[in-house]
């Protein structure tokens, strides 16, 4: 199917939503991009996103509400605390601004431009689109889910762009989100919805209770993770270690001295502790990452069987089909486990790449706070759009990686922002890709269906 910006229907609306509608949304964003300082700020750090209140981490005074205006109390200040008068970094209202212009412009994207959620691509390349244009007023919770995503994928991108780690609390609380969103508002005919068929939902089902079974096995000490004596280090960590050998071989250093205020807000805010100290790296060979791998392969491996399992006992056994197909009838039920599926199919595919690529390489491919990410990635957006953003974000980090071969100064880098901006994309543009690759797919999928019919 052509797919043109002249196919972009735009839809007329009043003057209030034209007016109203869109300044309530970017200055939602903006409030929403204040906390993701907060986030970005505190959870790595493992501190409280609630208490203390909104302060100054050089005085510690508590702010004024009218300070924490997005955007306009930095400016107001002249981007300078209101007490000591240091200097405010200008990431805060950048954050404030860029949050607020994302949910405004998705906000123009999927109910002005019409370009963004869809029901479906059938095997034609058709795409399936509500029999109604997107509006706010009733279609508000897919909005309210996506930006949901797109605001977890802001800040685990800014954590992870500077300090390589993704804290697992970001994308656990979007695929929370993302179930309770799909099982109570999907329908078959909502655009953006998950609403399962019978056998991806046993799929759903069958491969959930492996991930559980895994998960028990893992926590009662059976089944052991890999690399349980401590991670081989990446280049970043190596570079601390050295700059930690390099300040310990200096003679010591006299301190500067601090009032006893100063010590005291210090200690409240926990900067005062000692820099952590970096553990001594444990040499691995090549052979020995590799063989920590098949740790990863076992702890899917009863997702695998039971999810296909379960798909062959909905298929073959008339019985168990005719009563999975009444259970799977259930919109919330269906609609549960299609969010379930995207979860666990956008999961798999980040860490069965991150599996080969440590194979084949002799070193690790990528973290484990990817394939998290990429498990809310799925149960928000379905199991094909976090396919499709997985593929998509090598090429927004071709460029970085191309510099980073001829520069020579390392080889390591976050995934993390660029699976972000692959997501980002497929929430808009799904329809248009889904479309390209449908007739493809539908001829492998008949094909593969023959091939298993023949069993």
């Amino acid at each position: 199917m052509d797919i043109t910006l002249s196919a972009i229907q735009f839809i007329p609306l009043s003057p209030a939503f034209y007016i109203v509608v869109p300044i309530f949304v970017l200055a939602l964003g903006a409030c929403v991009g204040s906390f993701l300082n907060v986030v970005v700020w505190r959870l790595p750090q493992g501190k409280s996103l609630i208490t203390p209140p909104s302060h100054c981490p050089k005085c510690n005074n508590l702010l004024k509400w009218y300070d924490n205006v997005p955007v306009i109390g930095w400016v107001m200040l002249g981007g300078k605390c209101r007490f000591c008068k240091q200097k405010i970094s200008a990431r805060y209202p950048i954050i404030e601004a860029i949050t607020g212009l994302l949910f405004l412009g998705y906000y123009l994207m999927f109910f002005v431009a019409q370009m963004g959620p869809i029901v479906g691509v059938d095997a034609q390349g058709h795409i399936l689109t509500g029999a109604r244009p997107l509006s706010i007023v009733t279609d508000w919770p897919i909005f309210f889910l996506d930006m949901v995503l797109l605001s977890g994928l802001l800040a685990a991108s800014l954590i992870d762009a500077e300090q390589y780690i993704i804290p697992l609390e970001i994308p656990w609380f979007v695929a929370i989100v993302a179930l309770i969103v799909h099982a109570v508002f999907d329908e078959p005919s909502t655009p953006g919805g998950l609403v399962a068929q019978p056998l991806p939902a046993a799929l759903a089902v069958g491969a959930g209770i492996g991930v559980i079974i895994s998960f028990f096995l893992w926590l009662t000490g059976i089944l052991r993770g890999s690399f349980a004596e401590g991670a081989p280090l990446m280049e970043i960590e190596r570079a601390a270690l050295e700059r930690q050998r390099e300040q310990q071989a200096q003679p010591d250093q006299e301190q500067p001295k601090r009032s006893k205020a100063a010590r005291e807000a210090m200690e409240r805010e926990g900067t005062e502790a000692e820099p952590e100290v970096v553990v001594e790296e444990k040499e691995w060979t090549p052979a020995q990452i590799r063989a920590e791998m098949r740790w990863e392969m076992l702890f899917l491996l009863p997702a695998l069987v039971l999810g296909i399992g379960a798909v062959l006992l909905a298929w073959k056994v008339p019985s168990i089909g005719r009563m999975w197909d009444q259970v799977a009838s259930i919109r919330w039920v269906s609609a549960l486990l299609g969010s379930v599926l995207g979860g666990l199919v956008g999961g798999f595919v980040v860490w069965l790449a991150r599996i080969l690529g440590t194979v084949g390489f002799g070193r690790e491919a990528m973290g484990l706070g990817d394939v998290h990410l990429m498990v809310a990635v799925g149960a928000v957006l379905g199991a094909g759009p976090a396919i499709v953003a997985f593929f998509l974000a090598p090429f927004f980090g071709i460029v970085l990686a191309i510099y980073m071969m001829v520069t020579g100064t390392r080889r390591e880098m976050p995934l993390g922002p660029y699976l972000s901006l692959g997501s980002a994309t497929v929430m808009l543009f799904y329809g248009p890709i889904a479309a390209y690759l449908a007739p493809g797919l539908a001829g492998a999928s008949q094909m593969l269906h023959g091939l298993v019919g023949m069993m």
